[in-house]
């Protein structure tokens, strides 16, 4: 699509003559091959979509292509302020990535600088660049105690008795030596604690028995 002047231009260089060039523009505006409301509107949603201008970029442009001023405003209404706001927040978080590596105040006034390039005003460039670099740097702060809180976290704990770990864990194996020794041990203390004065289950003590032998002369007869 063309606007009415541009096609006056290009027939004007092509040297023809400038009543001719009028009759046939106004025959084709007639019958609806120039439109130049409907080129307007095309151009601010394609333009706006994709490179993200701003309505005054929008506006400069179609003043370029010789569009009527009132045809422009028109076309330029399909455009409000939320969607300048929502078109700079997408192009400033597309050049995120590539600032990262960049100071605060160098990555302000590329983004800003950025955005003036796209007819967007100072004031709204530099809120939006802020907004973003304040998200950035509370993401990061974020990201950095997580970090220190792992670090600092406390051991892991063991598992639970019944858990696959416990449950893999081979039983520990005992000694035969120290069980002998302790046997032993244990025999002997045995011994040396059984009383020599008590009879009783099964504890025998010894007794020493009566003498039948007859007792000796010299004792007498009253010897029990």
């Amino acid at each position: 699509m063309k606007t009415r002047k541009q096609l006056a231009d290009l027939l004007a260089k092509k040297d023809v003559p400038e009543a001719a060039a009028a009759a046939v523009l106004d025959r084709f505006t007639e019958v609806g091959l120039i439109d130049d409301a409907a080129f307007a509107a095309a151009w601010v949603s394609s333009r706006q979509s994709g490179r993200g201008l701003s309505r005054r970029a929008l506006a400069q442009e179609l003043r370029a292509k010789g569009v009527d001023g009132e045809l422009a405003q028109e076309a330029l209404e399909q455009v409000d302020s939320q969607d300048e706001w929502d078109t700079a927040r997408r192009l400033v978080a597309r050049k995120m990535p590539s600032m990262a590596r960049l100071d605060r105040v160098t990555a302000e006034r590329r983004l800003v600088g950025m955005l003036a390039r796209k007819g967007y005003g100072g004031g709204l460039a530099g809120w939006v660049v802020r907004e973003a670099l304040d998200d950035r740097e509370s993401t990061l702060l974020a990201a950095d105690e997580a970090a220190d809180e792992l670090d600092d976290g406390p051991e892991t704990a063991p598992p639970p008795a019944g858990s696959w770990s416990n449950r893999r864990r081979p039983a520990p194996q005992a000694d035969p030596w120290a069980e002998l020794e302790a046997a032993r041990a244990a025999k002997a203390a045995g011994a040396a604690a059984e009383p020599a004065t008590e009879t009783g289950e099964g504890q025998v003590r010894r007794i020493a028995r009566r003498s039948t032998a007859p007792a000796p002369d010299w004792l007498g007869d009253d010897t029990p």
